[in-house]
């Protein structure tokens, strides 16, 4: 049976990179985190180089998070790819980001819902998607609804520069195992349509900001861990 994994209601309070694709949850690391803060960044970048010249040895858990390329090497390729990655260069997304078709299609069913409603789409650019990644990557690396810093889940949206609705309490939620959209759709259609569930607070005129992810989960070759953000 088709299992959710997390669903939390948050008090509202209040650079970028996508998930790379190639995430070990047992081994807990990142691929493209080189220095260990569950984040990619230019700092990761930065060290990538400094290995290829040999100005630093790496790690075992380098070695396994900075061979970004899969050529079995740490080298300035794999930099490069870190700096795009965190430029948000839209080529190398698509190249290293999975399932984004599918995640596409989820927004286009709910904003389908929503035009039916009388409501406003969701408008997602890379930048949302983007965020929904960076949940989905850190709750397969921490099984955490917190950030990894243990801060706010809702922290993401302000490190991709998205815009959101500040009074509205964020929401998230972690859907198990589907990887096409159609079954993502109709699981919370089917399960989580009460008045205070994710499905419902989607069809809510509140909620501007909507963040979805989508990573595929390590040693399964269809099973994929969704998470999605509202605010």
């Amino acid at each position: 049976m088709k299992k959710l994994l997390g669903f939390i209601l948050a008090a509202a309070a209040v650079m970028s990179f996508v998930s790379l694709s190639s995430i070990d949850a047992s081994a807990y690391y990142i691929k493209g985190d080189l220095n260990g803060d569950n984040k990619i960044s230019l700092r990761d970048a930065s060290i990538a180089q400094k290995i290829d010249v040999g100005l630093i040895t790496p790690s075992s858990d380098q070695l396994r998070g900075g061979d970004v390329d899969g050529n079995g090497a740490i080298n300035a390729q794999d930099s490069l790819m870190i700096q795009k990655y965190v430029c948000l260069d839209k080529e190398t997304m698509e190249a290293i980001t999975p399932n984004k078709q599918e995640r596409i299609n989820f927004v286009s069913k709910i904003n389908e819902d929503r035009v039916n409603r009388g409501l406003l789409p969701f408008s997602c650019t890379d930048a949302h998607y983007e965020a929904g990644n960076i949940r989905a990557n850190e709750y397969l690396t921490n099984q955490k609804d917190t950030r990894p810093d243990g801060s706010d889940f809702f922290t993401v949206l302000t490190e991709c520069n998205l815009n959101y609705n500040a009074s509205i309490t964020p929401n998230q939620i972690f859907v198990h195992e589907y990887m096409d959209a159609d079954s993502v759709y109709n699981h919370l259609v089917k399960y989580y349509s009460d008045d205070d569930k994710m499905y419902a607070l989607l069809m809510s005129g509140d909620y501007t900001t909507l963040c979805v992810g989508s990573i595929k989960e390590s040693g399964n070759t269809d099973h994929y861990l969704w998470a999605i953000i509202i605010k």
